[in-house]
């Protein structure tokens, strides 16, 4: 066997890991990583060496003979390796800090934060709520979230879902809307703009597009304060359907104008472009984009 790159010295450790822990989800627990990164990273080492290690069982782990050869030539390693860099891992696990727009981490996010900071009660979170462009370098952060572009093209961005904008306004206030038939209508009723989207695009299911850079009745930062105004019959507020769903399932807020649609806003996370990520990093990248895929209904 050729001496194995430091990607696959990487693959291998997980490998060694795994079969002295019986299996991939105990694996995975010990080691605080998704099941299904795992699984994941035994499938490309099985690959990069061309040969099947594991044979997979509902009760159990077998190896392969070639598995078994594996094993027997590194785990000892992956022991001394595991003791000497103990106290490296420990000391990654420090602060991690995260930069997010308020509205994200307040109304989609915390819950998912909050989550990770209780799983991993070594890595403390400091996380900077900020609407406005940062130099993310500057200020140290480890990990931003954004929506729409992202601010420095030298970060790795990954998209974790899209935000579909409408218009909604109360039940109540809907009903003083009965003559309202065309966008070009709004600028007759107050209106609640809210940060990021001041102007408002807009497209009708037939393919007619509308562009409101029209005055507004109420403007804010802040989402979740727009929402609550909204839901008080402040007016109609143009924003993310994701933010008012409770509001629409409880039957507080309704689509205004629903065959028009707003705009796509992607959110993505952010992080340095390294080959070796800090711990705390990996960690918190690979638990958020989890969570990601059942809070956005993307995937």
């Amino acid at each position: 066997m050729t001496q194995p790159s430091g990607p696959q010295l990487e693959l291998i450790h997980l490998f060694i890991h795994v079969v002295n822990a019986g299996g991939f989800s105990p694996a995975a627990t010990a080691l605080q990583l998704p099941v299904a990164t795992v699984s994941r990273k035994i499938s490309k080492l099985e690959r990069n060496l061309n040969t099947q290690l594991i044979m997979r069982s509902t009760r159990k782990l077998r190896l392969t003979e070639e598995g078994g050869a594996l094993f027997d030539r590194y785990h000892q390693l992956v022991a001394q390796f595991d003791q000497l860099s103990a106290t490296h891992i420990n000391e990654q696990q420090s602060t991690l800090r995260i930069c997010t727009p308020i509205s994200i981490t307040s109304m989609i996010l915390i819950d998912a934060i909050n989550d990770f900071s209780k799983l991993h009660p070594h890595i403390q979170l400091h996380v900077t709520q900020n609407n406005s462009t940062i130099d993310l370098i500057d200020e140290g952060v480890d990990v931003a979230i954004v929506g729409g572009a992202q601010p420095d093209s030298s970060w790795v961005s990954t998209s974790l879902g899209v935000l579909d904008y409408g218009l909604y306004a109360s039940a109540n206030f809907a009903e003083q809307l009965t003559e309202l038939r065309h966008p070009q209508q709004l600028i007759q009723f107050p209106l609640i703009k809210v940060w990021p989207l001041f102007n408002w695009s807009l497209t009708h299911k037939n393919g007619q597009e509308f562009y409101y850079d029209g005055p507004a009745k109420l403007t804010l930062g802040d989402i979740h304060a727009a929402v609550k105004a909204t839901v008080a019959d402040g007016g109609i507020l143009y924003g993310p359907a994701l933010f008012v769903k409770p509001q629409l399932e409880q039957g507080e807020l309704v689509r205004v104008l629903p065959d028009w649609a707003g705009e796509h806003r992607r959110i993505s996370i952010l992080y340095h472009q390294r080959r070796q990520q800090p711990l705390k990093v990996k960690l918190f990248i690979e638990f958020i984009q989890q969570r990601c895929v059942s809070i956005f209904d993307l995937f």
